[in-house]
């Protein structure tokens, strides 16, 4: 009788570890939908969507927060608020670690922040004080059946080196998996209402 009480315990043991497995993972549900990324006469194009368990409203925001938004995701080492144009445009300053294969490469971006609507934040890149000789990019976000569909749109052209081939490959794999650990994050910041200045740095 006791060795089938211990058995019957352990089975349930078992059982709520799986289930808080499992509901553990369905909580974090990022999923992407859409990644186009193709290069035509040395400007990259990429078109994305991705499906994410929080509201539209912490995705902007997240999105405008530069202070902290290094936080995101592994791979951007620094982004703050420079000061802004003189038209009174925000201007944020990005420096990103970058490699491929053995060539490593610290990028630098410094961009106009727009923010036009509730739903949509627009990047236009200095080229004077960018690695980039043109890049522009668009986040925007509408709200699906309780979670958040975010398209990202870019436009760049670069004005350092980049491998042939093994280049685009490396951009767009780099460009998912950084996509992906952003969308994870903010939907942890939904669930538990983890502030990004809190996150650690990945």
């Amino acid at each position: 009788m006791y060795l089938a009480s211990m058995l019957i315990n352990k089975a349930h043991l078992a059982f709520l570890a799986i289930l808080l497995l499992l509901i553990t993972h369905s909580s974090l549900a990022a999923e992407m939908l859409q990644m186009e990324f193709w290069e035509e006469d040395n400007v990259y194009h990429l078109r994305s969507a991705s499906i994410i368990n929080a509201p539209p409203e912490l995705i902007i925001s997240t999105l405008l927060d530069y202070n902290n938004f290094y936080r995101l995701s592994g791979g951007i080492k620094e982004t703050r608020y420079l000061e802004p144009d003189p038209d009174g445009v925000p201007v944020a300053l990005t420096v990103i670690e970058s490699c491929v294969l053995f060539f490593c490469k610290q990028l630098i971006k410094t961009e106009r922040v727009l923010h036009p609507s509730n739903n949509e934040v627009i990047l236009e890149a200095d080229p004077t004080r960018s690695d980039f000789k043109f890049m522009r990019s668009r986040w925007s976000v509408r709200e699906i059946g309780g979670s958040t569909v975010l398209s990202y749109d870019m436009d760049m052209q670069a004005d350092f080196w980049i491998p042939p081939l093994i280049g685009a490959w490396a951009i767009k794999h780099k460009l998912y998996s950084s996509a992906m650990n952003m969308a994870q994050r903010m939907e942890m910041m939904a669930r538990t209402g983890t502030p990004l200045n809190k996150f650690k740095i990945q």
